[in-house]
């Protein structure tokens, strides 16, 4: 399937064929949810698209995701990018309106979550996976450390003298200072990472705007984000497909007003059975045409 073209295989679904549709980019219709629910579910989901597009950057998270250069290089030449890091980021309210920013009372909840795509070079996901695994290996080593020594009987069984329950407390030790070294780890870890690497989501460039129309990232401490390392680009998914800006612009376009269109025609037409996807037919190879071979002299009649 192209990407980010919509999916037009559901006569049941209202968002079939129009830019809502194209910009969830869903693989087929059988994996996508929304044409499962009810028409006035439906028209909600639409409505959810519409916020998302309002507090969205104008082209969306296309330019983002198409960027050559890591997003996470500190300085003023970064590195060619040779993989994807994804975060989620997510939107407590995305809708523009005034009225209802000022008292927070909203008709209903409409948190948003999208996943954006981050080019970054080979550097900085090395670095990243240091600070996410080693930290944490070194902590479980102490503790499995502590499982060995306690275990041994020229260790265990004079400890088991002075206390029956001094074995397992010696344990509780090596797990604490298995603790211990990981925060230490993850600390001297993250301030050598900082000096080359943008890991906050205010100083990385590309999410700038993001965070100013009050998009923030979910799983992320105050100074370290968590990442998921692709090798490509997401096929599916809420603004993962090309052409954001024109999906968006026309989302914007039909606004509230054109959801509630839709939704009117949506009930005036009948129900209709779900249409599959037809395989697509093999192409019939003609079967050459069988010549008859003249006879040769001699092999047919009687003898002279």
């Amino acid at each position: 399937m192209e990407t980010g073209s919509p999916i037009k295989n559901n006569p049941n679904c209202m968002l079939c064929g129009q830019p809502h549709c194209a910009f969830l980019n869903e693989e087929s219709c059988e994996k996508c949810r929304v044409g499962r629910l009810a028409p006035e579910r439906q028209a909600e989901a639409a409505e959810d698209v519409f916020y998302i597009a309002e507090a969205l950057p104008e082209d969306g998270l296309e330019s983002i995701m198409k960027g050559e250069s890591c997003a996470l290089c500190r300085g003023t030449e970064p590195a060619p990018a040779t993989r994807i890091a994804e975060i989620d980021m997510a939107h407590e309210h995305p809708t523009h309106s005034a009225d209802e920013k000022a008292d927070r009372q909203y008709d209903r909840s409409t948190s948003m979550v999208v996943p954006v795509q981050l080019p970054v070079c080979d550097e900085c996901r090395k670095k990243l996976n240091m600070f996410y695994y080693l930290p944490l290996a070194l902590g479980v080593f102490i503790a499995l450390a502590g499982i060995v020594v306690t275990s041994l009987e020229p260790i265990r069984i004079p400890l088991a003298r002075h206390g029956r329950a001094l074995p397992f407390l010696v344990f509780l030790i090596f797990v604490f200072l298995g603790v211990i070294v990981e925060s230490v780890a993850k600390k001297i870890l993250r301030d050598r990472i900082e000096h080359s690497m943008n890991t906050r989501a205010k100083r990385i460039p590309a999410l700038a705007e993001l965070n100013k129309n009050g998009w923030f990232a979910l799983g992320a401490d105050d100074r370290m984000l968590n990442f998921t390392f692709l090798p490509a680009r997401l096929e599916s998914g809420v603004a993962t497909g090309d052409g954001q800006k024109e999906l968006l612009a026309e989302i914007r376009a039909l606004g509230r007003e054109g959801i509630k269109l839709m939704a009117e025609r949506m009930a005036q037409k009948p129900e209709q059975p779900e249409q599959p996807e037809q395989p697509e037919e093999p192409e019939k190879t003609e079967e050459p045409e069988k010549t008859e071979e003249p006879e040769q002299p001699g092999e047919t009649g009687g003898e002279e």
